[in-house]
């Protein structure tokens, strides 16, 4: 393999370990922003003090990906430093502002929000706190916002001019109504909620298979039931439409997902010769296999995420689930195929883009930096094993946590569970055990 080829590997392995870690942070925070939102709408103290649970609940898994996520997306930061120094020579009057801006956002203002929220409870108003948590949200889509009108001045370059090989914004307003990626951004946010859906179904179902907390985790997996059920159709649909409208600024990536072959795949490769000169233009044919997987799954998800919410319908036998077993399973079968989905739809995007960095004015091999071989091999090797060490870490200590249950987490303590009406003492965990025992022994 040569320099390029290492590059592009390397650059594919960031950008889609770091994309898991992005998406089910996005989706995790909206649920648990909405959740508070109820708890501090809702009268009755005990349904109050059981959805204030959730949220710590579901909060401190959040709190656990968004953590080990940062540390990925300052790995990605770093490559892009050491490897594409050829793109922000040429780019770097477009692309760099944005970046600087999602930089702002995400390492300082989101963080603050939520070191604050994570250690606010109880110590700031439920109002104050309520707002903490929508700050979050609101940043994490606004730093996604950023990266995406990136992104998608790379797919389709619009509202700048060249100046002695360089690129200059002629155009801001062009730039960040780009279609390429307003229709990557609502298909983004229907496969976040799809995967969040999906993880709070997962979870949930886990417990009520072993009638555990069936009253906490009943509500939760009718939720993500739902939840997914609508990401799905969402990012079906403006997949759909995404689709159709590359065939307009990226006529090669259209032809090579659509399966295009041929007299179809012929006209398309002239016209690419005639535009940039001499040379094979269009993406691997690989790509369409994977954006083929993408939409079988999500045809799957279509219809069958909706199946998990029947499970807690209906009066159940003595209180218990666990006989509903196929339907309390499959929520486990299908999270797996969520990530996939997410990975193809990644590789689709920016494989399908391929020889380009930026359509149609920088090819991979200028964006390049000038590394020796052996150079990138061994970034490529430090980087795939930190990100890679990263995701195990990360999916450990979320299925650990997730397993403990509700009252034995991050954000567990006795003074974070407000007594009920009468004085009802607080849940015990396994044993006899304390909540906040359960928390310290975490």
């Amino acid at each position: 393999m040569n320099v390029v080829d290492l590059a592009r590997l390397q650059f594919a392995v960031t950008a889609t370990l770091h994309f898991l870690f992005v998406a089910l942070t996005l989706g995790l925070v909206t649920v648990v922003a909405v959740t508070q939102t109820r708890a501090l709408c809702t009268k009755d103290p005990e349904l109050r003090s059981t959805r204030m649970r959730r949220v710590r609940f579901w909060g401190g898994l959040y709190v656990i990906n968004y953590a080990l996520g940062i540390i990925s997306g300052l790995t990605q930061e770093f490559q892009f430093g050491l490897n594409w120094s050829g793109l922000s020579h040429v780019m770097g009057n477009v692309i760099g502002a944005p970046l600087a801006v999602e930089t702002v956002v995400a390492f300082f203002l989101e963080s603050t929000f939520l070191g604050m929220w994570a250690f606010g409870f109880g110590r700031v108003s439920a109002r104050a706190h309520l707002a903490l948590i929508w700050g979050v949200a609101l940043t994490a889509y606004a730093s996604t916002f950023w990266i995406m009108v990136v992104n998608g001045f790379m797919q389709k370059p619009i509202g700048y001019e060249m100046r002695d090989g360089t690129a200059v914004v002629s155009d801001w307003g062009a730039i960040l109504t780009n279609g390429a990626t307003w229709y990557a951004l609502l298909h983004i946010a229907g496969a976040v909620s799809l995967l969040a859906g999906l993880f709070l179904a997962a979870v949930s179902a886990y417990h009520l298979r072993r009638d555990r907390d069936i009253d906490f985790f009943r509500p939760t997996l009718l939720q993500g039931s739902m939840l997914a059920g609508c990401g799905a159709l969402v990012s079906a649909g403006t997949g759909v439409v995404h689709l159709v409208t590359l065939k307009d600024y990226q006529p090669a990536k259209y032809a090579v997902l659509m399966g295009e072959t041929g007299a179809e795949l012929d006209r398309v490769r002239a016209a690419a010769q005639v535009a940039y000169g001499p040379g094979d233009w269009t993406p691997p044919a690989w790509v369409g296999a994977a954006s083929v997987l993408m939409l079988l799954i999500g045809i799957v998800m279509v219809f069958m995420t909706w199946i998990p919410a029947t499970a807690v319908r209906g009066k159940a036998q003595g209180g218990s689930l666990s006989h509903r077993r196929f339907r309390l399973r499959l929520p486990l079968i299908l999270l797996p195929l969520g990530f996939l989905a997410l990975i193809c739809g990644w590789l689709s995007r920016e494989v399908g883009r391929q020889p380009w960095m930026v359509t149609g004015e920088l090819t991979v091999r200028e964006a390049v930096a000038d590394v020796s071989p052996g150079g990138m091999l061994a970034s490529l090797v430090a980087f795939t094993l930190v990100l890679g060490t990263l995701a195990i870490i990360d999916w450990t200590l979320i299925s650990r946590y997730a397993r403990l249950g509700p009252d034995a987490g991050l954000l567990g303590d006795t003074g974070l569970f407000p007594d009920p009406p009468g004085g009802r003492s607080l849940p015990e965990g396994p044993e006899g055990s304390h909540p906040a025992d359960l928390h310290h022994s975490y």
